[in-house]
């Protein structure tokens, strides 16, 4: 992990990024953290927008609501078939 500066981040763009690919990066303003940037993946990417789909998220809502009620699960790979038939 580095700890790098906003003004660094700005000056250095490419170098920083570069960094990233070998470790996380944490960007500081006035000595305070206040982001982090991290290697992301091709699969990471379409977990990450997967996961931020409103709809996505209501559903495992639902699903957590659903589970504190009744003690029953649905298997990983159901919620990402259901989603596939909406077009999410």
């Amino acid at each position: 992990m580095k700890l790098t500066t906003v003004r660094e981040l700005k000056n250095r763009t490419s170098a920083v990024v570069r960094e990233v690919r070998r470790r996380d990066v944490i960007i500081t303003s006035r000595g305070k953290p206040v982001a982090l940037i991290q290697r992301l993946s091709e699969e990471d990417l379409e977990d990450y927008i997967f996961y931020s789909s409103p709809a996505v998220r209501r559903q495992i809502e639902r699903r957590w609501r659903s589970y504190q009620r009744t003690g029953k699960t649905i298997r990983p790979g159901t919620l990402r078939q259901r989603q596939a038939f909406r077009g999410v």
